[in-house]
């Protein structure tokens, strides 16, 4: 209850900035200019999705973009998220077998990352590869994910 809370409260926080400087820009331009741009032309669109294997004890997901959390995902779910344009480095929490992401964000793209724990592969460890994945995906790739898994 507590992350939908900060959520609403941090998408709130971002409304009323835009709000603010799209009056200030409005106010600055006079009104003959031309509207400003929307925000998605100034954000790019972040999908993660949760694809781990099944496990005896069923945990979420935990994933960092510079160090801030920004998803917790239980098994098979996605979150789409609103990122500005610029570096960001997605990392699971705790950081395991050094797995990160690298994004160099352009506003209006769109984005898609997959994190999974593949239980069969901790048995093979280290021959099968690391059990903990993190990845980004096409959107071909993410077409069926998002058929298929519910959103969060």
């Amino acid at each position: 209850m507590c992350r939908f809370a900060y959520f609403e409260f941090k998408a709130l926080v971002g409304l009323a900035l835009v709000l603010a400087c799209n009056a200030q820009a409005q106010e600055s331009s006079g009104p003959a200019s031309a509207p400003s741009a929307p925000v998605q032309e100034r954000s790019a669109e972040l999908y993660i999705f949760n694809d781990s294997g099944r496990t005896l004890v069923p945990s979420n997901q935990v994933v960092t973009d510079n160090g801030q959390k920004v998803a917790s995902l239980p098994r098979q779910t996605y979150i789409k998220l609103e990122v500005a344009p610029g570096p960001h480095l997605l990392k699971p929490d705790p950081p395991l077998w050094k797995q990160q992401v690298s994004l160099n964000v352009v506003a209006g793209n769109r984005y898609f990352v997959v994190i999974a724990y593949k239980p069969v592969r901790s048995w093979a460890w280290p021959a099968a590869g690391a059990p903990l994945v993190l990845g980004e995906i096409t959107e071909e790739q993410a077409a069926p994910l998002l058929r298929e898994m519910k959103p969060q």
